[in-house]
């Protein structure tokens, strides 16, 4: 690894307008070029958005040659940076909820989300692989949002030698008080800061490595209500007109210590881009869990686990 700038965003991103979406993802590649990051890093379904509503579908593309990707494509080679960024991925029929990472125009490959949380099931294929992606000079892994409720991803990371995990979310928090006073605003802010410092703080230390998160921000669900082509009832037996799907934003940082690096500076739903720099010498030479990991019994005492658990 070498030191390394990552611009870390977490923007608001809407179901009705993907092409809304993707200026904002060009607004932060120019915040990225102009930091001179290496990397810029964006939110879970930042392109198609995210909820349960059919236009999440409609929205899903092939990766890299669909129309939103290919764009992302064009920025990266015109920026020289990489992006990472979320996408519904249309891929033989089946929709994936996938991250999908392009370096200086080349395109890389993709994480699909393996565990899926409350409606996805209805919406998405799992994902089935872990790979670790390689910039040269930094090398990282992707987990999605409600995959990082699974520590074994994580460890799956370690074991690859990732210098970063990056954690993309659209996390959803339910319904929303109308209106929400500043300060009902700020405890949702401080809740998500809170449950992801319990988390990932201890992702960062146990595997020498560091953790970037980023999320959606605001209603995906803007416009939805008006639309009346898709019925009264959707996949679940939702009415597709009252889905509500809100998202905290924030963003947050932990280094290979355990200790915050970057937290958020938000106090309302608004876009936040930060840039942020990760020194190699933060990652532990002769990182003595890692050193001294038996992975071979490790694994198997995992593997005879789950199947006493099934």
């Amino acid at each position: 690894m070498q030191d390394t700038k990552v611009t870390v965003a977490s923007l608001k991103s809407i179901l009705i307008d993907p092409q809304e979406n993707l200026q904002r993802v060009r607004q932060a590649v120019e915040v990225a070029e102009r930091d001179g990051a290496r990397l810029l890093f964006l939110p879970e379904l930042m392109l198609s958005g995210h909820g349960g509503h059919p236009k999440m579908i409609e929205n899903a593309e092939p990766v890299p040659d669909g129309p939103l990707s290919s764009a992302v494509v064009e920025m990266s080679r015109a920026a020289g940076i990489a992006i990472c960024v979320g996408i519904a991925e249309l891929d033989h029929g089946i929709v994936y909820n996938s991250q999908f990472v392009v370096d200086r125009g080349e395109y890389l490959g993709l994480q699909r989300k393996i565990n899926l949380s409350s409606d996805e099931y209805l919406w998405f294929g799992n994902g089935e692989t872990l790979p670790i992606f390689d910039l040269g000079d930094l090398r990282f892994g992707i987990i999605i949002c409600y995959d990082n409720s699974f520590p074994e991803l994580a460890l799956s990371c370690g074991l690859q030698h990732a210098d970063l995990i990056l954690a993309p979310h659209a996390g959803r928090v339910g319904v929303w008080p109308d209106p929400m006073s500043a300060e009902e605003k700020q405890q949702q802010i401080r809740s998500q800061q809170s449950g992801w410092r319990l988390l990932h703080a201890a992702r960062a230390y146990d595997h020498n490595l560091f953790v970037l998160l980023c999320n959606a921000v605001g209603s995906a669900a803007q416009g939805l209500s008006e639309l009346d082509e898709y019925g009264a009832v959707g996949p679940g037996g939702l009415d597709p007109r009252a889905v509500i799907s809100n998202h905290a934003g924030t963003v947050m940082g932990f280094d290979p210590a355990g200790t915050a690096i970057l937290e958020t500076q938000a106090e309302d739903f608004v876009d936040e881009i930060v840039t942020v720099e990760l020194p190699a010498a933060k990652r532990h030479v002769n990182h003595q869990p890692s050193r001294n990991r038996r992975s071979s019994t490790m694994l198997e005492l995992l593997a005879e686990a789950s199947a006493l658990g099934s």
